[in-house]
């Protein structure tokens, strides 16, 4: 499906490092360069996957911003860029770290739309979608939870349904996955950070094998801050040797680790809808993996393409994985799981809705008129009185003075509303 009609899009996030968000932005810019539309990708970091936007026919862009300017300056300026390169629309990934781009879509055109992605179902996520609420046009939610969530919090704006998508295999990879062989080969996927992925319950699912006499061996891909204690927590279990910590890993590296691998073992907290489970299933790697109501079980077809268990189950992990110890299971799980990946989980049905929703756009669906543009002040962007200080100010300022400065800010504003409150209830001359 090609576009009828060629529109500049942008899609912004806050740096493309190794993770699901960085993957999703790079899946969708591909399809939609192929559409026929002119895509940049504008990152406020660079980060190790960078150089892999290279070949997917995508523009690229991002500083120069003098990164000691306030985030207020860098916003105005970013604004100015953005407004003047005349994009149509820009897609935001909605995350913490990615600040700067949602304080740039108070200040942008009124004729460019704002669509802000939701990739997470948990309270923060939406709090910074409201926090933005007046400066973007429609969101989506990338699973059933998310959208769920997003129009529980949001009535009054659109939010579209989008699963995600996934770039297949080619049938010569697929021809050149490993086949069942003992010891099962496990994997593991993502973030190691346990708050999110539940990383540290892995050294008590392979001491449990070990317990159980099960013979498997684990490999990682990925980093992050909870790295070293996930190493002294498997040695503390005693199953070192059966671990292989492969650190960061390029897109198509990640994909032929999934082909040499039988079982992906993913007991996560919280998820959106996530690439790597669609990604290993398509790859005929089987998921093992948290239940996350309206996520991994939209995911996964539990007992046909793969299995979910309650968060933190640890036994019913190890008994999954048991189950995978016989050979005609296993076939029948990755079988299951490359045929459904192709049949609902393909690159090209995600990117086709997008095209939908944007040629909706251009035709001016989802109207809104930002608060900016009508008042040209800077009151209705949610800087705090920080964004407006040069980050070499905010370094060198003492902790203390930063909170004196805070504790009279509040004590100002709380006369002030005192004093409106007063003028309210005096009663009127005459």
């Amino acid at each position: 499906m090609h576009a009828a009609f060629f529109m500049k899009l942008l899609l912004a996030l806050d740096e493309m490092s190794p993770g699901g968000g960085p993957k999703f932005m790079m899946n969708l810019g591909r399809h939609l360069v192929a559409a026929g539309h002119d895509v940049t990708v504008w990152a406020e970091r660079q980060g190790k996957w960078w150089p892999e936007l290279a070949g997917l026919g995508v523009a690229t862009d991002g500083p120069p911003l003098n990164p000691n300017d306030s985030l207020a300056h860098r916003a105005g300026q970013l604004a100015a860029a953005w407004n003047s390169q005349q994009f149509d629309v820009v897609f935001v990934n909605v995350s913490g770290f990615n600040r700067l781009a949602h304080c740039t879509c108070h200040l942008l055109s009124d004729d460019i739309a704002v669509v802000y992605l939701l990739h997470g179902d948990w309270r923060d996520l939406y709090d910074l979608a409201e926090t933005d609420v007046r400066a973007w046009n429609c969101a989506v939610g990338v699973s059933p939870a998310v959208r769920e969530g997003a129009a529980a919090r949001f009535p009054a704006k659109p939010v579209i349904g989008i699963d995600n998508g996934i770039e297949l295999p080619t049938e010569a990879e697929r021809h050149a996955r490993r086949e069942w062989k003992l010891p099962l080969r496990l994997l593991f996927v993502g973030r190691l950070i346990d708050s999110h992925k539940g990383v540290f319950r892995l050294p008590a699912i392979l001491a449990a094998c070990r317990a159980r006499g099960l013979p498997v061996t684990l490999s990682l891909i990925g980093d992050g801050p909870d790295r070293r204690r996930l190493a002294r927590l498997f040695a503390k279990a005693g199953v070192s040797d059966l671990v292989t910590m492969m650190g960061m890993q390029p897109p198509s590296a990640i994909a032929a680790a999934m082909r040499d691998h039988h079982v992906f073992v993913f007991p996560t907290n919280t998820e959106g809808m996530p690439l790597v489970v669609l990604e290993a299933q398509a790859n005929g790697c089987v998921p093992v993996s948290t239940l996350l109501p309206g996520i991994t079980d939209v995911a996964i077809e539990d007992g046909v393409t793969g299995r979910l268990m309650a968060l933190g189950d640890i036994e019913a992990c190890v008994d999954h994985i048991a189950d995978m110890l016989d050979r005609g299971a296993w076939q029948r799980h990755s079988d299951a799981a490359v045929a459904r990946a192709e049949r609902l989980f393909s690159l090209a049905a995600m990117g086709e809705q997008y095209e939908t929703l944007v040629a909706a756009l251009a035709r001016g669906a989802h109207p809104i008129s930002r608060p900016y543009h009508r008042s040209k002040s800077l009151s209705d962007v949610p800087f705090t009185w920080q964004d407006h200080l040069p980050r070499v100010v905010l370094r060198c300022l003492p902790i203390k003075t930063v909170r004196e400065i805070r504790r009279r800010k509040n004590k100002a504003i709380r006369a002030i509303r005192r004093m409106k409150l007063f003028d309210r209830k005096r009663p009127s001359p005459g």
